[in-house]
């Protein structure tokens, strides 16, 4: 633990202090720690100490950018709405603790397939507020590797869980892993979790060329060299990083998460932007020298996605710049994407893909490896295009199986109870798009694989109304929305239900991740322990070393990005954040 926590921890009183760790009558001894390494790694988490908004430092015309800094420490909220009473303390044994990764977006932020220009329209007053491509460019995207990178260190230095004290035994990776479905992103991704080599985020020349290089000399985008002037220092009060860019593309050592990893597809795994399916022309593009810098006269700004997705050449025909062509950055489909995770070499071997998968190129899939529990992660990504998620009819009979196979007891669809003889399984489904974002019903046959689509698209209500009928299903995980969010679940009738728990993303404020354990409570009931977690970056830049300052930049840049950041919903509500999650246990673990 850093100095500068250490102190704060003491001056707050935490050391010795139990009134935030939640551990009841876990044996610690069970878990071989002791309750001083307990408390020593419940600080390395919010439950110590959270990174709140700090000291104003610039003023500008339209609003401040203020430091970061340690805050306070969150208790655990009990949450019983699917339970009816919370559970007693005492007794109680761990059954599963995991991390939640999701929304990484590792960028290649010189890409010619970017649509920075874009992401001005959407400004507060443009007019444009809901176009799809407002996440187009942040001022911190050139540094999103070294946030996962710190991520990482700071999963290693915890170890364990803050609750029962066991050891973390994996990592879930919820998609929209990569930024722009490119081969090179993807390969950083993966390295990142292998580790055990260098990895460096540059692509193209030797230096950098993309939009926010002084060269560039656009002021719409936030230019780190000092003397460069832009809208982010003039209205928002943005700092100068002098050599910035280049520090952030000299390669470092990856460290690796060394757990067992699992991922899930993210509509920007698999379409351009996040939005677009694949397309000829924007495949040339993405490996070419020619970077679209404005949007192509007479294109409506607002309607820019329709007439891209439509017209792709009106991209090709826009303003242009010249950068160094490199074709790493070519677009991976689905199949692609699958046999890439297969050249992972760490140990142990992440991604959660089988052998089924490279044959059918399918990118769901379902694992039995922690006893006790069938994982099942879903692809929530529509090849007709757009943000929002569905799935196809074959993979909502294909969950219907997998479901069926763990359960001794379900409903059939008119309501009629099942009874079988087959070893049940707690169940807890992993996919991108949580249910109020499986919204997009787009039917549209992909431009490169028409039969890829699998129509007709279900849309969340449906697959929710699958998921009620199977009690053992216990909790839903999820990103897209990079927000906390938890909600219950309960099935008609109340008479069971699940948890649906989505979590915020690295790439934007909060910048966390989520610890999470199942517990049985020895009482008919389960808890669902959940516990954020900051990456190990100093809240204010300027130690750790070279990866974590630049790490603790990125969250900084991102906390007082004007679209995404203090003002954002991204950290959630309280009860979104550290919480227990009581649930009525389906069948006797």
């Amino acid at each position: 633990m850093d100095s500068s926590r250490r102190d704060f921890l003491r001056a707050a009183g935490f050391v010795g202090a139990a009134s935030v760790l939640p551990w009841g009558g876990t044996s610690l001894a069970r878990a071989g720690i002791s309750r001083a390494e307990l408390e020593a790694v419940a600080s390395l988490t919010t439950l110590g100490s959270t990174i709140v908004r700090g000291r104003k430092v610039a003023e500008g015309t339209t609003g401040a950018y203020h430091r970061l800094r340690w805050g306070l420490g969150e208790g655990h909220i009990t949450r019983s709405e699917l339970a009816g009473t919370a559970p007693k303390s005492g007794g109680r044994r761990s059954l599963l603790n995991f991390v939640h990764f999701t929304d990484i977006h590792i960028v290649d932020a010189q890409s010619p397939a970017r649509v920075e220009f874009l992401d001005r329209f959407a400004d507060p007053g443009m007019g444009c507020e809901s176009v799809p491509f407002s996440s187009a460019q942040r001022p911190h995207e050139v540094l999103t590797l070294h946030v996962l990178e710190a991520m990482i260190r700071q999963i290693r230095r915890i170890r364990h869980s803050p609750i029962s004290g066991t050891k973390l035994e994996l990592v879930v990776c919820t998609g929209d892993n990569i930024d722009n479905e490119q081969f090179n992103e993807l390969r950083w991704f993966i390295d990142a979790m292998d580790g055990g080599g260098k990895i460096s985020s540059n692509s193209g020349g030797a230096s950098y060329e993309g939009v926010q290089s002084a060269e560039w000399n656009d002021p719409e985008y936030w230019h780190p060299e000092p003397g460069a002037q832009d809208k982010y220092k003039q209205r928002y009060g943005f700092p100068d990083y002098e050599g910035l860019l280049e520090r952030a593309l000299e390669p470092f050592s990856a460290h690796g998460v060394r757990l067992p990893w699992y991922q899930t597809f993210g509509n920007h795994d698999g379409l351009l932007q996040g939005n677009v399916g694949s397309n000829p022309i924007f495949d040339a593009l993405a490996v070419g020298s020619l970077k679209p810098a404005e949007l192509f006269p007479g294109v409506n700004p607002c309607d820019a996605f329709e007439t891209f997705r439509s017209n792709p050449a009106a991209l090709a025909g826009a303003p242009a710049r010249m950068v160094t062509a490199d074709p790493d950055r070519r677009p991976v489909n689905r199949l692609g994407y699958i046999e890439e995770m297969f050249r992972s070499t760490g140990t142990p071997v992440g991604h959660g893909f089988t052998n089924a998968n490279l044959d059918t190129g399918v990118a769901y899939w379902h694992s039995d490896k922690r006893p006790g529990f069938r994982f099942i992660g879903l692809d929530t990504v529509n090849p007709g295009g757009y943000s929002e998620g569905s799935i196809g009819a074959a993979q909502l009979a294909w969950l219907e199986a997998r479901l069926q196979e763990v359960s001794s007891r379900y409903f059939d669809a008119a309501g009629g109870e099942v009874t079988q003889d087959v070893e049940d399984k707690l169940v807890i489904l992993f996919s991108h798009h949580g249910i109020r974002s499986l919204t997009n019903p787009a039917s549209e046959p992909d431009p490169v694989d028409p039969t890829e689509n699998d129509l007709p698209r279900v849309l969340g209500d449906e697959v929710e109304a699958l998921v009620h009928r199977f009690p053992n299903v216990i909790a839903w995980v999820s990103g897209h929305t990079h927000e906390n969010f938890i909600q219950p679940r309960p099935a008609p009738g109340g008479s069971r239900g699940f948890w649906d728990i989505g979590t915020a993303a690295h790439i934007d404020w909060s910048c966390q991740s989520r610890l999470i354990e199942v517990f049985d409570n020895r009482n008919g009931t389960l808890s669902i322990f959940c516990t954020m977690v900051d990456h190990a970056g100093h809240p204010v830049p300027g130690g750790g070393g070279r990866v974590l300052n630049l790490a603790s930049i990125a969250r900084e840049l991102a906390a007082n990005d004007f679209q995404y950041g203090f003002a954002s919903k991204g950290r959630g509500r309280d009860e979104d954040r550290n919480v227990e999650l009581v649930i009525a246990a389906p069948f006797h673990p």
